[in-house]
């Protein structure tokens, strides 16, 4: 972006130096007038703010913005292209969430649904049926305290299995080294060792690692009989026809080491933009997906799916640790995505004003406005940090260009 742009980057980071964000602030609407204030003028169309943008990143980019039904109404590209499949880091968490309450879905009624492959009414079953209120006791046969964990708490960070026993973020790093096609008894031993390893009280805090999510893929794994990868593939890339050679997950998805990523659904997918946006139309759309031929899979997941993955999800939870509170914001979690909105605390008034996201660290930013009635896409590969600004990480320039841009796709689209 333009050099004024950068200067707004590093006035806001100062910022919140001095004012030492990490501290818990009222709302995120003095932080969202300081940004707005200082790239109102940064560029003046859609064209020129992404050409701009595109040139300080490491691969290159695009951008895409669809309608209320899903029609893809502004696109453009450089180095990058809309259909190339590159690691999407944090916003694999959207697509776990997703096929979890597919799961549900299909389980509880699967000839309402579409694409439930093998994962049928009643398949589910391990303990009892499948849904947001089943507990690790009840399928991982965890005890005490721990043993209550639920899978919508994993599904939105509010478990209380924090990373190495503090509040930070991170990971057990049997998550990342599960070697390919990982035993069942590797995998619980990992989930062991996250339980073990973590002091937290379930429904206390949100604190945002992977831990969570490792821990929900594998309670879904029992509870199904079916390995993450044969779940995900008959659920999601086959309905939706992504590329089943591309669409993987990696345990280590930075350095390509080749490890198991059934664990890795915080993490680890690789994934084009326009395949993604396929996933995600559901969202919009209540229930309506996409396939490879751009044509309609109604009941790809339930009205009730969708208002659970965009719900707030805390239901009285603090937050423990968020990287989004260096600069001040207070976002909320729902199953997968962030809530990001002017009255974060108070759900119905950030309804009002929500954006949906799931923003990785490598600048990948997908979001969605109901309110709206659209979304786009950002996708960018951004790890080399090419435009030099060291103290912030991809995710936050990505976020930064598309509160630039939001207020023209709005006049674009007349809202």
């Amino acid at each position: 972006m333009k050099s004024n742009f950068y200067i707004l980057l590093i006035s806001l980071l100062s910022f919140c130096f001095f004012a030492d964000c990490l501290k818990s602030v009222e709302t995120d609407k003095d932080a969202r007038s300081i940004l707005l204030a200082g790239i109102a003028s940064s560029c003046f169309s859609l064209d020129t703010c992404f050409d701009q943008y595109a040139k300080t990143t490491d691969e290159g980019a695009s951008f895409q913005v669809y309608d209320q039904s899903g029609n893809r109404i502004y696109a453009r590209q450089s180095t990058l292209e809309y259909n190339t499949y590159r690691p999407i880091a944090s916003g694999s968490k959207w697509v776990t969430a997703i096929t979890a309450m597919r799961a549900i879905d299909c389980n509880t009624n699967s000839g309402t649904y579409a694409g439930c492959g093998t994962v049928t009414t009643g398949t589910c079953v391990t303990g009892g049926a499948l849904s947001l209120s089943r507990t690790t006791g009840e399928i991982l046969g965890w005890t005490g305290t721990k043993g209550t964990i639920t899978l919508r708490q994993l599904l939105s960070f509010t478990s209380g299995l924090n990373a190495g026993g503090g509040n930070g973020s991170g990971q057990a790093t049997c998550i990342s080294t599960l070697p390919v096609g990982a035993t069942g008894t590797q995998k619980d031993t990992c989930v062991s060792e996250i339980r073990d390893q973590s002091t937290g009280t379930p429904g206390a805090l949100y604190q945002y690692n992977s831990n969570h999510m490792a821990v929900a893929q594998r309670m879904l794994e029992i509870s199904c009989g079916k390995t993450w990868n044969t779940m995900f593939t008959q659920l999601i890339v086959t309905p939706l026809g992504w590329d089943a050679s591309q669409a993987v997950w990696r345990g280590n998805s930075r350095t390509g080491e080749d490890t198991d990523g059934s664990l890795s659904g915080a993490y680890g997918l690789t994934i084009s933009p326009e395949h993604y946006a396929r996933m995600i139309n559901s969202l919009l759309t209540n229930g309506t997906a996409k396939n490879s031929s751009g044509a309609n899979i109604a009941n790809f997941l339930s009205t009730t799916s969708v208002t659970e993955i965009l719900a707030d999800q805390y239901n009285g939870a603090k937050i423990g640790y968020s990287q989004f509170s260096a600069f001040g914001y207070r976002w909320q979690y729902g199953l997968g995505n962030w809530r990001f909105c002017t009255t974060t605390d108070i759900p119905a008034e950030c309804d009002k004003d929500l954006i949906s996201h799931s923003i990785g660290i490598n600048g990948f930013y997908p979001w969605i406005d109901k309110n709206r009635s659209y979304m786009a896409i950002l996708a960018v590969n951004n790890i080399g940090r090419k435009n030099g600004l060291s103290l912030l990480p991809a995710s936050s320039t990505s976020l930064f260009f598309a509160e630039t841009v939001r207020p023209l796709i709005h006049t674009q689209i007349g809202k």
